[in-house]
């Protein structure tokens, strides 16, 4: 409907009712700032305000963010008593508490007498989306004692709250109560609310049984089931989930891109986000500073940081998070030159950084062993920026000192941190620990971090590693015992390779399923070549106790390896190998790469959990400190 401004001589003359629908007209054709010009009119005659139009005067400042504006009308509203109407009440909460004033909302919500389910829903939405969740549930509590009935839009906040705060069986509860009041039977909302707090949860089977049993599915719904897929590592479900979508001629929405990009970066998949970013040029969609960013973020952990930085380039205005992605992308390729330059230049342009910002540039430092540089940044947080260091920026400093070596300056730092040293602290200093073979000191960190770490099989694992790379078996059967006592199981680590479109997983527990294959045939043949290079296989990182002759078996069988050989195998000549592991490298996997490339004239690209290596004619990129 397109409304023209019409010629106000005199309101009288026309009834309210006919006033207020060109009022509410304004408001669903989102010409919030002519509804607020008008009502301004309607104030100036006598008797042409009433609950129905202050309502959407109220509305239309919320969405134009007029907060003192609102606050004038609330004014009105105790002068006209209708600042308890059940209309007039929850416009004016939801407008305060969308406009930051939370305190106002619950001013409004206490001067109610008697309140019904939109009033309490109201309330319990707005500490919702202040991540009060606990509020939510104590205001649920005060609804229930108060004998008030339940509604669809109450129960959907209270599904979000538990979804926020990982409550599954809460989640759950409320689930049977919208089936048992039939609340959920064709509630889009509802519906779509339910499926997120179960992928919240983790219960990915719960929320892909309700996502299939729902007959009309909306971009918002196949966008939560893409996102949900995406955060929990489920990656391939979430390419397969846009993939189908696309086929029922759903057209994604910005959410919908978000989540299929963070999807490619977590495969390591290139080809797969370059067809994205293809599509979204091709349909004309208008790319925003977040889109440019997850691009930004995607081809750097896609191994091709040259275009992450083409991207960069590209953006008309650049916020402190897309700066931040694209030092932290350089950083991550161990190229901490030009990620230092890009901070300067982000300095030089007055863009202030934030603690992300920092986080990313000690990363960087980390990866290149930058102690000096790294200090330099880390006082300057505090200094020059006002920004109080946090666990992750410790970590940082822990991770830079123990690779560099300085495992006792590290020790000394955690110990003087200023708040209770975190798990990614300790697990950092263990983790150098295993690089530099400091045996006892790993054993104390282990029981610092073992009450800390919510996986504990992860500090299991590593010190059993440790125990293994100096020879101790007795201690690796014991520490595995102890793993294994506790119900804990090792990781699975795998590699993927992309051929041609398709990820291909490799484990090690796949090398006897490639006896007498190709695979095993070109390993032998480069092995050979290899061996005659110079290459020795490094059988300390087969961490069992067996025989020399079965540790070179292993060794062979080791992911990575086996995606490198099928990528040969799989790819054009001269195209480079892209590879991902799910945990680090091995060190005689990285050795041996760099034969390979030697060998095959191929650059081979490898990402583990930590960074990228680049690994062309028998040199890394890494320059061997990782």
């Amino acid at each position: 409907m397109s409304l023209p401004k019409p010629q106000i001589t005199s309101l009288s003359k026309t009834s309210l009712h006919s006033w207020n629908a060109i009022l509410a007209s304004y408001f669903k054709n989102k010409r919030f700032y002519d509804a607020l010009q008008l009502f301004k009119r309607m104030l100036t005659e006598k008797n042409l305000v009433d609950s129905f139009n202050l309502v959407f005067a109220v509305k239309a400042c919320c969405r134009l963010s007029l907060f003192q504006r609102a606050k004038l009308f609330h004014s009105l509203a105790i002068k006209l008593r209708l600042e308890r109407d059940m209309y007039v009440a929850p416009a004016l909460m939801n407008a305060y508490s969308e406009l930051g004033s939370l305190d106002e909302a619950r001013k409004v919500f206490e001067e109610i007498p008697q309140k019904n389910s939109v009033i309490w829903g109201v309330m319990m939405k707005g500490y919702l989306n202040f991540s009060k969740e606990f509020e939510v549930f104590e205001l649920f509590s005060g609804m229930r004692d108060h004998g008030c009935e339940l509604d669809p839009f109450v129960v959907e906040v209270l599904i979000q709250a538990c979804g926020n705060v990982c409550a599954g069986k809460g989640g759950e509860t409320f689930h049977g109560l919208c089936i048992k009041k039939n609340f959920i039977v064709s509630n889009i909302f509802l519906q779509t609310s339910l499926v997120d707090m179960y992928m919240q949860c983790g219960f990915l089977d719960f929320a892909l049984k309700l996502f299939e049993d729902i007959s009309h599915r909306d971009v918002v719904l196949w966008s939560t089931i893409i996102a949900g897929f995406a955060r929990n590592g489920g990656a391939l479900e979430s390419i397969s989930m846009f993939r189908q979508m696309l086929a029922n001629s759903v057209t994604p929405n910005s959410v919908t891109f978000a989540s299929i990009v963070l999807a490619c970066s977590s495969l390591g998949s290139l080809k797969q986000g370059r067809s994205v970013h293809g599509y979204m040029i091709r349909n004309g969609v208008e790319l925003d500073v977040k889109n440019y960013t997850s691009f930004i973020d995607m081809y750097a952990k896609c191994g091709c940081v040259a275009a992450a930085y083409r991207v960069f380039r590209q953006i008309p205005e650049k916020n402190v998070f897309s700066w931040s992605a694209m030092i932290n992308g350089f950083g991550m390729h161990g190229l901490s030159g030009e990620a230092l330059k890009i901070f300067d230049e982000m300095r030089s342009l007055n863009q202030l950084p934030n603690s992300v910002t920092f986080v990313s540039v000690l990363s960087a430092c980390s990866h290149s062993g930058r102690i000096e540089e790294g200090w330099s940044h880390f006082k300057s947080m505090s200094r020059d920026y006002g920004i109080t260091p946090v666990e992750e920026h410790y970590a940082c400093m822990v991770d830079l000192l123990g690779r560099a070596g300085k495992i006792d300056e590290a020790l000394s730092f955690i110990n003087n941190m200023p708040m209770e040293p975190g798990a990614s602290s300790w697990g950092a200093l263990l983790s150098a620990c295993r690089i530099h073979k400091r045996v006892e000191l790993a054993e104390e960190v282990a029981k610092k971090l073992l009450p800390l770490e919510s996986d504990q099989s992860g500090v299991y694992v590593m010190l059993s590693n440790i125990y293994a790379d100096v020879g101790m078996w007795e201690m690796v059967k014991k520490t595995r015992v102890k793993m294994f006592e506790k119900g804990l199981r090792k990781s699975v680590g795998f590699t993927s390779v992309e051929v041609n479109k398709k990820l291909y997983l490799f484990s090690s527990m796949d090398r006897f399923s490639y006896k007498n294959t190709q695979i095993e045939s070109l390993w032998n043949s480069l092995e050979k070549r290899m061996g005659e290079l110079g290459y020795v296989p490094d059988l300390r990182f087969v961490l069992h106790d067996v025989d020399d002759e079965v540790k070179q078996e292993v060794l062979y069988g080791h992911s990575e390896k086996l995606a490198i050989v099928f990528g040969l195998l799989n790819s054009g000549e001269g195209m480079p190998i892209r590879i991902t592991k799910n945990i680090r490298v091995c060190v005689d996997c990285h050795t041996a790469s760099k034969f390979i490339s030697l060998i095959t004239r191929r650059k081979i690209i490898m990402r583990d959990v930590k960074r990228f290596h680049h690994v062309q004619d028998g040199v890394c990129s890494c320059g061997d400190f990782w």
